[in-house]
């Protein structure tokens, strides 16, 4: 069993990091999947990059 968080993305502010235990919020649109998450280091909600 895998320990690690999946990775959402980076930070779009600082480049950090940001796994799936600080998703906040997660819906699908027509133009495709939005994410909301906290950053763990600036602590700023969102969107993670790719």
């Amino acid at each position: 069993m895998a320990t690690e968080s999946a990775r959402l993305g980076v930070c779009p502010n600082c480049d950090d990091s940001i796994t799936n235990g600080y998703l906040l919020i997660e819906y699908e649109t027509e133009s495709g999947l939005e994410r909301f998450a906290e950053c763990p280091n600036c602590r700023e909600i969102v969107h993670p990059g790719r």
